[in-house]
């Protein structure tokens, strides 16, 4: 039933007369009548007893009314839903991440653009920068947080944070207690990264922080998300360069101490398609201090 027949419908039923439905709906009798007979012969019952002087729903014409009211409420809604989706009102924004950007203060940026866009419904995923990269290419997110910044092809990003890397060593490491750690003393140490496929530029950033000490790290072990990492460090199984922000994280048995002499900071971007469509996409990047998108 389409909703021009339920409201040709509706307004005879209140009005229980077709020349006041007609005028209501500013169309002549004629067409009305023949909307109704075609809607009762679709629907294979009377909605109506008429004659000269009364029109009276039948029962299934009480049953229509409830049902065509409710109807058109659903199909209502769905235009408002669909106008405001293209607007960018409402919609789904899908979001990559790596775990050092949940440590940035990030999510006060996201509590308000639940305050101010209140209709988006966000979804995470983690993953590194390079899969995010692949994951923009292939439409699998919209927007992605990560330590990106070469080879972007044609992504576009802004950079959000620039974080100083310090050094994480395990509680028992020797030189745990000092307030800032030479990388030149790790020299002997097994070093644990994040693998170059996974994260380029990060692992670059290790290991010319390591060269301009004066050593190659003795790469050990490898994990992919700085949680694993630091784990690994707990384990006593070696050290590792991360992000400060990330020593938000407080993981017990691990220290992290700012680098003495080299200064080595993780450059961290928001990462979009400029290609994508998604009417919601320039209002978040927008919020997100992005300029000339919002």
């Amino acid at each position: 039933m389409d909703p021009k027949s339920l409201r040709y419908f509706l307004a005879v039923a209140e009005e229980l007369h077709f020349g006041r439905a007609a005028d209501r709906l500013h169309i002549s009798q004629p067409p009305l009548t023949k909307h109704i007979q075609q809607l009762e012969a679709r629907l294979g019952v009377m909605l109506f007893d008429r004659n000269k002087r009364n029109v009276r729903l039948t029962p299934a014409g009480f049953t229509l009314v409830e049902e065509a009211r409710r109807l058109l409420a659903q199909t209502e809604q769905s235009m408002r839903a669909v106008q405001r989706s293209a607007l960018g009102d409402t919609g789904r924004v899908r979001i990559g991440f790596v775990a050092a950007v949940l440590f940035m203060g990030v999510e006060r940026v996201f509590r308000r653009i639940d305050r101010e866009l209140s209709g988006i419904d966000s979804v995470w995923e983690e993953m590194g920068s390079s899969e995010q990269m692949e994951a923009l290419q292939q439409d699998r997110i919209d927007l992605g947080f990560g330590q990106i910044s070469h080879g972007l092809g044609d992504m576009a990003c802004h950079r959000v944070a620039s974080v100083p890397l310090v050094v994480a060593v395990p509680q028992s490491h020797p030189l745990a207690a000092q307030r800032r750690i030479p990388l030149a003393r790790l020299t002997d140490d097994p070093f644990i990264v994040i693998p170059r496929q996974s994260a380029p530029s990060f692992h670059d950033l290790t290991v010319a922080a390591c060269v301009e000490a004066g050593f190659s790290p003795n790469i050990r072990h490898y994990a992919k998300h700085l949680v694993s990492i630091v784990s690994l460090v707990a384990m006593g199984r070696g050290v590792s360069l991360v992000p400060r922000s990330f020593a938000r994280a407080a993981l017990p048995g691990v220290v992290f101490r700012p680098i003495a002499g080299v200064k080595a900071y993780a450059e961290y971007s928001v990462v979009w398609n400029p290609r994508n469509r998604l009417p919601v996409l320039p209002r978040v990047l927008g919020l997100l201090g992005v300029p000339g998108v919002g």
